[in-house]
């Protein structure tokens, strides 16, 4: 069996001590395996998980989704919490890049605000047992793997362009300029389209063992990419989705198109929150797939 406890989320449930903030944390224990996927944005996430009775000190992975404050922020704060875990993340020279989300000020300068993590590979190794990257398909337990490196090929998930990377070669004077929330003046060429190489994501075996439970974080490179690239993988069917597929902002055609595209490989469950938006769930609904939000303190047994 497993459990899925959702320790972080934008809404609250029924637990009205606990508290819901922008972000996703994920305690997941699948037969003797015990996981922290994603960390919420900072200590509330660790605060809800005490009062949820999440073992942390008996935690064996602590797997990020990608690199954004609000899914890693919070593990600043996790060794305070006893968690003493193998980290586990994607394409390192991508995850602890500089991710910034851009727009258009008022003045026609460019806004950049900060998205990243805000620690560094080193604080990581110092504050973890174990560093484990994933660049494919890497197995941590009987029936549990994480799985990036996702093959891109639907035309209906283009990543926003506000999504963009610091490549650090800015003058100093700019970079001291700028800071983490204000007007860049970075020459042409410096900041580059973020398309979340780091992003990964956990599949994990259900129905014993002929189907497989997805659990993602924001879905950046598109949820649909994300489940097509777990299949051809692992070899079996994707069956459930559970988390953020980041589809709040999307317009109508991609929610339909994702939907379908559900209905296609055989989804049967969708539990999303987060960043999923609520006129997906109203399509899955039409759709007569099953589904439901996991607000902070809902739990899910498969």
């Amino acid at each position: 069996m497993i459990r899925i406890v959702t320790v972080m989320d934008n809404q609250m449930s029924g637990h009205k001590a606990l508290k819901a903030q922008h972000g996703l944390s994920f305690y997941i224990q699948k037969d003797d395996t015990r996981l922290l996927f994603d960390f919420g944005s900072g200590p509330e996430t660790w605060e809800n998980g005490r009062k949820l009775h999440v073992p942390f000190e008996q935690i064996d992975y602590a797997v990020f989704s990608h690199s954004h404050y609000d899914h890693s922020g919070g593990f600043l704060w996790a060794a305070e919490y006893g968690l003493d875990a193998a980290a586990v993340y994607g394409r390192e020279d991508c995850f602890f890049q500089e991710k910034y989300a851009r727009k258009e000020a008022a003045s026609g300068h460019k806004l950049y605000t900060y998205l990243g993590c805000g620690f560094s590979k080193e604080y990581v190794m110092a504050h973890t047992r174990q560093q484990l990257v994933c660049e494919d398909c890497l197995k941590l337990a009987e029936g549990c793997w994480a799985v990036g490196n996702f093959q891109r090929g639907t035309d209906f998930e283009p990543i926003p362009a506000r999504y963009v990377k610091d490549t650090g070669s800015r003058r100093e004077e700019d970079r001291a300029e700028s800071g983490r929330e204000a007007a860049g003046k970075a020459a042409d060429g410096i900041w580059i389209p973020d398309q979340f190489q780091d992003e990964i994501c956990l599949a994990l075996e259900i129905d014993g063992g002929k189907g497989l439970a997805v659990a993602a974080g924001c879905s950046h490179p598109g949820i649909i990419n994300m489940l097509r690239t777990v299949e051809a993988r692992l070899k079996k069917p994707v069956k459930a989705v559970i988390g953020g597929v980041h589809l709040s902002k999307a317009e109508d055609y991609r929610i339909s198109q994702t939907v379908q595209a559900f209905r296609t490989l055989g989804v049967e469950f969708a539990a999303l929150n987060h960043c999923s938006g609520d006129r997906i769930d109203r399509e899955l609904k039409a759709q007569k797939i099953e589904s439901c939000h996991l607000g902070v303190g809902d739990c899910l047994y498969l």
